[in-house]
């Protein structure tokens, strides 16, 4: 029997052990670098960068580097034709085999969009390198956010608890003082109805935690029934103000989003040159090697006649008249850049004014900070009042319920401002491009 006692035993602090050790232990930068490896977006950002650069190889090959193509063909004649010549008779042309062998050779001398072509597709690749730094930076500042909102999350479950403990200890109160006489029915009544609405709230604070996780493992790109645990506490740190035309500053600078807007009216205003090089002339350098071998009888190809010739020449195409399409593809191309030059004034002062809001949420949790951790001391205090004046008789237990109503208030105000900060915070940092080159 004590073997049996004991073998259960060291199967479940084994299973224990197991289900610790699968536990993910993160602090916010772990976070961040789980995510970089592993979330689905940023990845496919990844690849639209490496399209980018084969597309920047693909130009090189089309537009400067010559194109060779090479041909083979053989045909057996299963019946040679004849013609008929007058005073010659009956006379047959062509041989039983035939083997044709070429090499043609095509290339660019000039073009008008020769390098035009190659410089459009660096400027998509720069996009591309752009939108993955716009990518990573709003990676990091999604997992920044989900990861306050646990900490978050588990304070308020904390707070829960402590709610569901004082009104455990309220409610044998007013049931001793009841029975002791001391309070009426209706005190002990209340003190229950306290105990039964906060139990139904732990519940929830707890799901909300659950639910904060989640939206966190989805960030990571990990498998949601993978057990998540975060290191630290949500405590308050302040960092310095920034000024609004620092910011701007920094923002003209360093914004990935704008970047890329900016080079796309770079890579517009390519394109509109691009549409325009159709008028010009193209000048290609050609080339061709033949080969031919002729053989009657059976297949012997050390034995047939070949015979070859090589030939080099110029191509020169110009473009006469297209119906007036060539000027039509130039007109939409400045239509696109004036699109795009408009896009960059818009969303220009989009960021300006996200730019505002984050300064102004900032400042506004801050002072939101200092006010509710002087109000969360204030009201720890009048609740330990309230219980003192109750258990004198001095006071009623609606006084007793408001206390603890006051100081979750005051707690919840605190710490959902504290939580606040550092979003309003990273929200800044990804608007000033400072997160794109945090990890590499």
């Amino acid at each position: 029997m004590k073997k049996v006692f004991f073998l259960v035993l060291f199967t479940f602090l084994l299973t224990t052990l197991n289900a610790q050790s699968s536990k993910l232990q993160l602090d916010l930068e772990e976070s961040i670098e789980i995510a970089l490896e592993n979330n689905n977006s940023y990845k496919q950002a990844l690849y639209k960068k490496q399209i980018a650069e084969e597309q920047v190889r693909e130009a090189y090959g089309t537009s400067l580097f010559p194109s060779i193509d090479g041909n083979v063909s053989y045909i057996r004649a299963l019946e040679i034709g004849e013609t008929f010549i007058e005073g010659f008779g009956t006379i047959k042309f062509g041989t039983d085999n035939t083997l044709n062998a070429g090499l043609t050779l095509e290339q660019p001398l000039f073009t008008g969009a020769m390098f035009l072509a190659v410089k459009i597709a660096k400027t998509f690749e720069d996009i591309q390198n752009r939108n993955v730094q716009y990518s990573k930076s709003e990676l990091i500042v999604n997992v920044t956010e989900a990861y306050y909102n646990i900490l978050l999350a588990e304070e308020l479950v904390s707070l829960t608890e402590l709610n569901l403990e004082l009104a455990d200890q309220n409610l044998k109160n007013a049931q001793t003082m009841y029975k002791a006489g001391l309070v009426s029915e209706y005190d002990e009544l209340k003190a229950k109805v306290q105990y039964q609405n906060i139990t139904p709230a732990l519940t929830e604070t707890k799901n909300q935690l659950r639910l904060a996780k989640n939206n966190l493992r989805l960030l990571l790109g990990i498998e949601l029934d993978t057990e998540i645990d975060v290191k630290e506490k949500l405590n308050y740190a302040p960092g310095e103000e920034l000024s609004f035309e620092l910011g701007k500053q920094m923002l003209e600078e360093n914004n990935q989003l704008l970047k890329q807007i900016e080079l796309d009216v770079n890579l517009k205003d390519l394109t509109k040159s691009y549409r325009f090089s159709e008028h010009f002339p193209k000048l290609n350098l050609t080339g061709s090697l033949q080969a031919q071998a002729l053989g009657n009888g059976p297949v012997d190809v050390l034995g047939w006649k070949y015979s070859r010739s090589i030939n080099i020449g110029l191509n020169l195409s110009v473009p006469i008249f297209k119906g007036f399409s060539i000027d039509s593809q130039v007109e939409q191309a400045d239509i696109d850049l004036k699109i795009s030059k408009e896009e960059l004034t818009k969303v220009k002062r989009q960021l300006q004014s996200q730019l505002e809001n984050s300064l102004l949420g900032i400042k506004k949790t801050k002072e939101q900070v200092s006010a509710y951790e002087l109000a969360v001391t204030e009201a720890e205090r009048g609740y330990e009042i309230s219980q003192k004046r109750y258990g004198t008789g001095l006071a009623s237990q609606l006084e007793v319920t408001s206390a603890l109503l006051d100081f979750t208030q005051a707690k919840v105000n605190y710490l959902t401002s504290v939580r606040d900060y550092y979003v309003f915070s990273a929200r800044l940092d990804h608007l000033l491009g400072n997160y794109s080159n945090q990890i590499n």
